[in-house]
C-alpha cells in the first residue's frame, strides 16, 4: 500500500547534513546545534567502554561531556550496509521533528553530528535510564504504584501533546511507544524518546496509511496490524501511539 502521505518540509537534501571538513559554521537546526566528529570524540573520550550505557538494533548510547560541561546521551548509529538508507531516513525525521518539539515530557535534542557517513544525535542525559529496566527490577529504586503512576501520567502527558497540533502545527504519531522508549530523569519524571518512526498526521485526515508495519510486536494497536491504517480513535486507546 501506498504512503498516504508526505511533508515536504519534514525531509531536507543530504547536503544539509553534510558537515564540510569536519569544521561547519556556527549554525543551529530549529534550536538543535551542530557538533563535528572531533567534538564527538572529546565528550565520549573517543567512544570508551567505561561510557557506553546502553546499545542496541540502531547502535550505541555514550554518556558524554560537553566542552561547556553539560553532560549528555551521544547515540552513535551503527547500522549494516543494507539498512543504511532506512537509518538516514529515521536520523532526519529525528533531528527535524524533535528539533521544534518542547515539552517536559519528551526527551530534548541538544544536537546533532553529520560526518561522512557518520550520524550522532545528541540529547540530554536522562539519570535513571528508561523505564523496562525499572519494571524488570533492574532500577535502584523499586516501582510502587504511586510512583508507577507518576510515570504513566508523564508519557500520557507528552502523547497527548504529540497528538495535539503541538508546535509543529499538526498531530504526530510516534509509532514506536514502548517502557525502553521512557525514560526518567533524577526525579522519575517520564520523558518519551526515540523519534526515528515518528510520522505527521495528514492534516484533518481521521486515518493515517503506511506502506509497512514499523514498530515493536507487542504494543501494536490490533486494528492496524490487520489493515495498515492508524485509526484517530488509537491514538488514545492503544500502545501504537
Amino acid at each position: 500500500m501506498p504512503d498516504a502521505f508526505h511533508f515536504p518540509g519534514i525531509y531536507k537534501p543530504v547536503e544539509f547534513w553534510q558537515l564540510e571538513d569536519q569544521n561547519p559554521p556556527a549554525k543551529r537546526h530549529h534550536g538543535s546545534a551542530v557538533f563535528t566528529l572531533k567534538e564527538m570524540e572529546e565528550a565520549t573520550c573517543s567512544f570508551s567502554d567505561e561510557n557506553l550505557v546502553g546499545k542496541g538494533g540502531f547502535g550505541r548510547v555514550y554518556k558524554g561531556t560537553l566542552r561547556s560541561g553539560e553532560v549528555v546521551a551521544i547515540k552513535k548509529m551503527e547500522l549494516p550496509p543494507f539498512k543504511l538508507a532506512e537509518g538516514e531516513q529515521e536520523f532526519r525525521v529525528e533531528v527535524d521533528i524533535l528539533s521544534r518539539l518542547e515539552h517536559p515530557n519528551l526527551v530534548s535534542l541538544i544536537g546533532y553530528c553529520a560526518d561522512g557517513k557518520q550520524r550522532f544525535l545528541v540529547y540530554e542525559y536522562m539519570q535513571k535510564g528508561n523505564l523496562q529496566d525499572h519494571l524488570n527490577g533492574i532500577g535502584e529504586v523499586k516501582m510502587g504504584w504511586p510512583l508507577r503512576l507518576k510515570v504513566a501520567l508523564g508519557a500520557a502527558r507528552g502523547l497527548a501533546y504529540l497528538h495535539s497540533s503541538s508546535s509543529v502545527g499538526i498531530p504526530i504519531i510516534h509509532r514506536d511507544f514502548k517502557s525502553t522508549n521512557i525514560l526518567l530523569n533524577t526525579n522519575y519524571e517520564a520523558k518519551i524518546s526515540d523519534f526515528g518512526l515518528a510520522k505527521l498526521m495528514p492534516e484533518g485526515q481521521e486515518t493515517c496509511v503506511t506502506a509497512r508495519v514499523l514498530g515493536t510486536f507487542g504494543y501494536f494497536d490490533p486494528e492496524y496490524t490487520l489493515v495498515w491504517i492508524f485509526p484517530e480513535q488509537g491514538k488514545n486507546s492503544s500502545c501504537l501511539c
